[in-house]
């Protein structure tokens, strides 16, 4: 018994002891479990918006439709989650617009190798164009500023405020008369669309003149054309009248272009070597004013009814549909731009007065000042002229 009441102290000091290394092991371990996150730099992201949008109506819908460029200056892939487009001015409530990472695999454009695991990747100093297409429901609008919050696996930054409302948004008449027209590649954001992902680099920066171009042409049952495919007066289009949108003076008329013969993908032969200068082919520009020109591109050789300094009125006749210049089929190539120089301006919205959309069961929905958008199949007639 005189023994064991000698070693109570100690046993005693030994579990004190013991604890006491339990408390120091466990503070030890959360120290390193939960080390303080060093510092870093916000995301090393550039975005910017070359040229900010103007907002336009189709059916129920407001659209806005630009590109928005992306460059990661690190060393590391950023690998975008989701795009948000916020008010300005109220950027902690919720996005106005928001783009998830199936949505964007389809509107994401990488300059260099393709994207790669599934992820929508920008490698280490590389760039890309986000092509977007906003659209609100009838009865909302576009805030008149708005900024992007990109998303990624682990990371978020805000930028790229642009305006909403950049260009006046001109009314026009049709450039076209008569039925069954398609707005082929028209506005819209579909991948295989060449208009929408018309981007060139010219005089050192990024444009794109045919962001709202449309190839019009005339269809039957979705077919531009009826007999021999290499004649181009199969085409339903061919020779049918163009006309002046608006009141302008006439700055550029090219004539004397011989027309194509059909064909697309290696069956395109251009009657003519194409150069820079006669991509359009046959084709007049007018000064629209506001800083707005119009163009009609791939016009019938010999049917130019205006020269360079006329005075047009809008309804006035200007010629015909032909297949000169960069032209696979007859069309005419109508865009507004913001630059009197073939290609070097940026593309701009308009609306137009009066058209029907329709087709099997007839043209029996009416839009007024609206922009018709990609594949839309309308009727220019007003009812008073039937």
């Amino acid at each position: 018994m005189k023994n064991i009441g000698q070693k109570i102290p100690f046993l005693v000091f030994m579990i004190f002891s013991l604890i006491s290394l339990n408390r120091l092991s466990a503070q030890n371990l959360s120290v390193k479990t939960n080390p303080t996150k060093p510092f870093s730099f916000p995301l090393h992201l550039e975005m910017r918006v070359p040229f900010d949008p103007t907002a336009f109506q189709n059916r129920e819908k407001t659209f806005l439709i630009y590109e928005l460029y992306l460059t990661n200056f690190s060393s590391s892939p950023i690998r975008l989650q989701r795009i948000e487009l916020l008010d300005e001015n109220k950027k902690n409530g919720n996005p106005l617009v928001s783009f998830d990472s199936i949505q964007l695999k389809t509107m994401v454009k990488t300059f260099g190798e393709d994207l790669q695991d599934g992820y929508l990747s920008i490698r280490g100093g590389q760039s890309a164009v986000v092509y977007v297409e906003a659209k609100m429901d009838k009865g909302m609008v576009f805030p008149d500023k708005i900024a992007h919050r990109v998303v990624t696996e682990d990371n978020s930054l805000e930028g790229a405020e642009i305006r909403t409302h950049a260009t006046k948004l001109q009314v026009f008449t049709p450039p076209v008369g008569g039925s069954d027209w398609i707005a082929a590649d028209g506005p819209g954001n579909s991948v295989d669309n060449h208009h929408r992902r018309g981007n060139i680099i010219l005089g050192g920066r990024a444009v794109n003149s045919r962001r709202f171009a449309i190839d019009w042409k005339k269809v039957k049952d979705s077919i531009s054309f009826s007999g021999d495919p290499k004649n181009v007066r199969s085409y339903f289009c061919y020779g049918e009248k163009i006309f002046a949108v608006a009141d302008g003076t006439i700055i550029s008329a090219t004539d004397g272009l011989p027309d194509n013969i059909p064909g697309h993908g290696k069956e395109f032969h251009p009657a003519v070597p194409l150069t820079f200068e006669n991509l359009p082919g046959n084709h007049i520009v007018i000064d629209l004013g506001n800083g707005h020109y119009a163009y009609y591109m791939h016009m019938k050789p010999g049917s130019l009814r205006v020269k360079t300094g006329d005075h047009v009125r809008k309804g006035q006749l200007l010629g015909n549909i032909g297949n000169s210049g960069d032209a696979r089929e007859p069309h005419l190539h109508f865009e507004v731009t913001n630059s009197p120089q073939l290609l070097l301006g940026e593309g701009v919205p308009y609306i137009i007065d009066y058209y029907r959309l329709g087709y099997q069961k007839g043209f029996d929905d009416v839009r007024t000042h609206e922009l018709p958008k990609e594949k839309e199949i309308v009727d220019f007639e007003k009812p008073d002229k039937k």
